[in-house]
């Protein structure tokens, strides 16, 4: 039995791709651990750095090849991962260019074909890749889900890594040599963190849960996913050292909380220095490590604050432009959730919006020309914004008084007026990918606001994708969010007027539980989508950056 690896770093492409200097550091920094005979033991680690399309698949090609039926294949990528419009993935070679990436790269069936035809019973795959989408003229992110790559790359005793699964970036993290995820594979073989169990041995879903909750302590808009089979779980990559440092980090590890250790903590800490035979600076340097993570979180919190307490002060209420700017650096340069930065956000504009309060109660009110945006400020500073010239008080007042069955009618209600859809009494799914932004959000920013961020559209998107929807979530994805908010109980969907909508029981409700009415009347060709509604409706938040 043997163990052989294959590292490939890609750090140059072509023109249109930005360059990664993460990438070789991530495979020298993988080849340290796995060659190390106390560690990963691999007998043949190769590694390929920068190489052009045909490179990259011969050294796939002869990975596979080779190996045989006992031996453990381990293939690495550290570089660019790219989609097309299909969601098809292919791996960025040093030639790969924005306009020709689907000849020049390596396309995800070739890894998957390879692999197949392998006689090795054990194999993983680890891609430590920032996903991107290829569309007409642009160059942007675009989602490649868990389920996309299970269907690209899973099989029965392959282990699938990957960094994040979504629109997200997992490179040029500032002050490292390394990606975030890398870092955390090669700390959790190199001290021995991953061994969660203390049995010497770490298993590849020991060894990605831990890189996972430290990547997600640094950046939690950040998913890293693994794919696996029954075979999978009894897979081991390394060998954990037995170390006074090691058992020292996993008592750190226990004890620190918020990137902090407490004096209570200390006292047990400091002990324990001598009973390791630890000497100070070598246990500080332990505890610096173990809090890292959560401390470059709460640094990247800090500078959203910055950033937002600025643009609040140069202007209020922020225009979607600068909304835009701040939401694109709020996930893909801090990798920050919402639900992160929502605080932050209330505690600047509490004092913003009392001075803009005393300002618009001097501006007369103004008759809107049809089809002209208008803005009704209110006592409470609530933007009712409309692209259409929709009214959107009543559902105020309702939301406001705890009224949760009627403004949730309302919600629909005010939907079908937007979309011209009074009469059918439905919208379809052509309406919501063109519903206004303006009105959108809205609605959201009503029900977030008076629900204390427990129900709105933005909140049932977070739930939504949290559970792996997408636009081509199957029915037991829909079943798995209808459980999460509550629509669905033993296994049944409750129907519109067994919905909580007591306003003390409504406090308790599951987050995302209203609006609920709305999604019962998105149809195609008159019949009803399952799901429908929230995924369309979650797909239009996305474009509209809500």
């Amino acid at each position: 039995m043997a163990k052989i690896a294959l590292l490939i770093g890609v750090s140059e492409y072509g023109e249109g791709i930005p360059p990664l200097s993460a990438a070789l550091n991530d495979v020298a920094a993988m080849q340290r651990v796995l060659q190390n005979p106390n560690l990963g033991g691999f007998e043949q680690v190769e590694q390929l750095l920068n190489p052009d399309a045909v490179a990259m698949r011969k050294a796939i090609h002869k990975l596979f090849k080779e190996a045989k039926k006992d031996d453990l294949v381990l293939l690495f990528f550290s570089g660019h991962g790219i989609t097309n419009d299909e969601g098809h993935l292919y791996l960025a070679t040093r030639i790969t260019a924005k306009d020709d990436f689907e000849a020049t790269a390596v396309d995800a069936s070739y890894i998957q074909g390879r692999s197949n035809s392998c006689y090795a019973k054990r194999q993983v795959v680890i891609l430590d890749a920032c996903y991107s989408g290829a569309f007409a003229g642009t160059w942007r992110p675009k989602s490649v889900g868990v389920e996309d790559i299970k269907q690209q790359l899973g099989a029965v005793g392959r282990v699938v890594l990957t960094s994040s699964s979504a629109t997200q970036k997992s490179f040029e993290q500032e002050g490292s040599t390394l990606s975030l995820y890398t870092q955390y594979l090669v700390e959790g073989i190199e001290t021995g963190a991953a061994d969660k169990d203390n049995n010497g041995c770490i298993l590849i879903q020991e060894l990605h849960d831990y890189a996972k909750a430290k990547v997600q302590e640094v950046k939690p808009n950040m998913t890293p996913a693994i794919i696996l089979d029954r075979e999978g779980f009894n897979i081991i990559i390394a060998n954990a050292p037995k170390s006074s440092e090691a058992e020292y980090r996993k008592l750190v590890e226990q004890y620190a909380q918020n990137g902090e250790l407490s004096e209570l903590a200390y006292l047990v800490l400091k002990p324990k220095r001598q009973t390791f035979g630890l000497t100070d600076e070598k246990a500080e340097e332990i505890e610096n490590e173990v809090l890292e993570p959560s401390l470059r979180r709460l640094e990247n919190l800090k500078l959203y604050k910055q950033a937002y307490e600025k643009a609040v002060k140069q202007q209020y209420p922020l225009d979607e432009h600068n909304l835009n700017i701040l939401k694109d650096y709020q996930q893909d340069i801090l990798g920050l959730r919402d639900e992160d930065v929502k605080e932050i956000e209330k505690e600047i504009t509490s004092v913003r919006e009392a001075e803009h309060q005393q300002q618009i109660q001097q501006i007369p009110p103004q008759r809107a020309k049809p089809n002209e945006t208008t803005t009704t400020l209110t006592p409470e500073t609530d933007d009712l914004s409309s692209d259409k010239g929709v009214d959107y008080t009543r559902l105020r007042d309702l939301l406001k008084a705890g009224e949760w069955k009627e403004a949730d009618q309302e919600t629909l209600e005010v939907m079908l007026k937007v979309a011209g859809r009074e009469k059918q009494g439905w919208l379809d799914i052509d309406h919501i990918k063109k519903f206004p932004c303006t009105d959108l959000r809205t609605i959201d920013q009503l029900w977030v606001k008076y629900s204390n961020g427990r129900f709105g559209f933005s909140v049932q998107k977070s739930i939504w994708e949290s559970v792996g929807g997408n636009p081509n979530a199957d029915y037991y994805t829909w079943c798995e969010f209808g459980k999460r908010v509550g629509w669905r109980k033993e296994e049944k969907w409750l129907v519109f007027n067994d919905q909580t909508f007591d306003v003390k029981a409504a406090e308790k409700a599951p987050e995302g539980h209203l609006p609920v009415y709305y999604y019962q009347f998105i149809h195609t060709g008159g019949m009803p989508v399952p799901g429908g509604g929230v995924s369309s409706l979650a797909s239009r938040l996305v474009n509209c950056n809500i």
